[in-house]
């Protein structure tokens, strides 16, 4: 008897979202070959399958936040005056992006911009719906939170304007900044160690001051009830799931053997906890129910002066600062001069986008739901592996939250959300590079110089279909002494061209 062969069901309608990148620079090759690329792969295959009217593609310069702002000082202080103002660098670096992708081939409906144009007054809108939807539903709270404090400038510092190192167990990340690292970890800012003010190198104050958070802590039973959905009807990728997995533990303090004189007296100074003790493993582990009680213990240990980390797990997630260059937080509850923190309007930036290109269609106000919302309709969003903790977590609760005001009877399993594909990072010559470190990525438009969009292409959708991460090692930027056989970069259009060939003689 034969099996049942389960054939792939498509939806009516689907939008294909492709990670946003910085408005301070132009692409480099983990953009298009991480991305792009594979964004736009299946949204060619869904044209086919359902019809291109059926298909919306969009992506954007993400324009503000402190790494934009960051770039721009450091540009005016070294004498450059190419710029008037920091939106015509930013546009600058967007009409740059724009071409490399045409160059690639990427086929975008819409490449918009978040601070440019008329997608700026569209995502304001959509920003003040996201703040006043969530802040009626009774997600949001003010929270008073320590943040750094350039004493010798006497100005607050945000984001990048902060580095100092992860305080996550056993984080690999070579930078680490206000209230995350390069990989991705989140962590309140007193958390960070040995921080360093990057505009006058000295170690800053911490002050408290009032801003907005999304509740997002009080999410990890739904969370969890949501990736075992995931695990059981999904095709999500299992090393999605499972990044998402780790960050749904309970908060944890790790401390070293050795700087525990006493355990018993510790463990009475601590509130209700348990503790974890190997003795094979050179760090104790203190598990604690919620994050009040962690932070206790974490005042105890400072007070006796004991070096400790933390571990990954749900913590509030902010959704304001006090950076100039941002979009306007609505004032509520006594709170002005606020601006969204970048990340999260970043999340929802792809909505903005949509009702953009909606809109020069010609389409109603509402329309954006049909194709976002609507339960014959998917949204696929292609994002880079460091990016997991927002789009997978901080998003999916946000948008489930959007979508049901009450927490109580919230079921996120039962809420139609985006479907997330998430690639593995694509090395640069067997190392991690990012614009950030030591070592620098390729710039996407210099590869064109060596090679044609079709062979990068296909050899970056091959570099994307492992479960681990690959490297981009092509020959033609190796030193002619090291340049032999086989052009790895070539490989797959070596292939299909020989295929090709073979088909059209027969």
């Amino acid at each position: 008897m034969k099996e049942d062969i389960k054939r792939p069901i498509f939806p009516k309608r689907a939008v294909i979202t492709a990670g946003m990148p910085y408005g301070n620079k132009e692409l480099h090759f983990g953009h298009i070959g991480g991305m792009f690329v594979h964004a736009d792969t299946y949204a060619r295959f869904l044209r086919d399958r359902i019809g291109a009217e059926n298909v919306i593609f969009v992506s954007g310069t993400d324009c503000y936040g402190s790494p934009i702002l960051e770039s721009f000082r450091k540009l005016k202080e070294s004498g450059n005056t190419e710029h008037k103002d920091i939106t015509e660098y930013v546009e600058s670096n967007h009409i740059k992006q724009k071409k490399t992708l045409d160059e690639y081939e990427i086929s975008l409906n819409h490449f918009g911009a978040s601070g440019l144009y008329k997608d700026k007054e569209i995502h304001r809108q959509v920003s003040n719906e996201v703040f006043e939807t969530l802040y009626k539903s009774g997600y949001l709270s003010v929270m008073s939170t320590p943040q750094f404090f350039d004493s010798k400038l006497q100005i607050l510092l945000n984001g990048r304007q902060v580095e100092g190192r992860c305080p996550f167990e056993g984080c690999g990340s070579d930078k680490a900044y206000a209230d995350e690292c390069a990989l991705g970890h989140q962590y309140m800012p007193e958390e960070l160690i040995d921080p360093k003010s990057t505009l006058s190198g000295l170690k800053p104050e911490i002050v408290d001051v009032e801003n907005w958070y999304f509740r997002l802590e009080d999410f990890r039973d739904k969370m969890q009830e949501y990736t075992k959905n995931l695990r059981e009807n999904s095709v999500t990728r299992k090393f999605i799931i499972d990044a998402i997995d780790e960050f749904l533990k309970p908060p944890v303090i790790y401390v070293q053997r050795k700087q525990i004189d006493d355990l018993e007296d510790l463990e009475k100074a601590f509130p209700e906890h348990e503790t974890i003790d190997e003795e094979k493993k050179s760090s104790i582990t203190f598990v604690f129910k919620n994050l009040d009680d962690r932070d206790i213990a974490r005042d105890v240990l400072n007070e006796r002066q004991i070096r400790y980390r933390t571990g990954k797990t749900l913590v509030p997630f902010r959704l304001s600062g006090n950076i100039e260059w941002g979009v306007p937080v609505p004032k509520k509850d006594n709170l002005d001069d606020l601006t969204f923190w970048v990340w999260p309007e970043s999340l929802w930036a792809p909505i903005s986008f949509l009702k953009a290109y909606l809109k020069e269609k010609g389409a109603s106000e509402d329309e954006w739901k049909k194709w976002w919302q609507d339960k014959d309709s998917m949204v696929y969003q292609f994002i880079g592996e460091d990016n997991i903790y927002f789009y997978c977590i901080a998003e999916m609760a946000m948008f489930a939250a959007m979508n049901h005001p009450d927490f109580d009877t919230l079921d996120m399993t039962k809420i139609h959300l985006p479907q997330i594909i998430a690639n593995k990072h694509i090395l640069f010559m067997d190392k991690k590079a990012s614009s950030s470190s030591q070592i620098k990525p390729p710039m996407a438009n210099d590869l064109l110089q060596f090679y044609t969009p079709e062979q990068l292409r296909m050899h970056f959708i091959s570099l994307g279909l492992t479960s681990k991460s690959s490297s981009f090692k092509p020959q033609a930027l190796l030193p002619k002494e090291e340049q032999e056989g086989v052009d790895p970069a070539l490989k797959e259009g070596n292939l299909l061209t020989n295929v090709f060939n073979r088909l059209v003689r027969s």
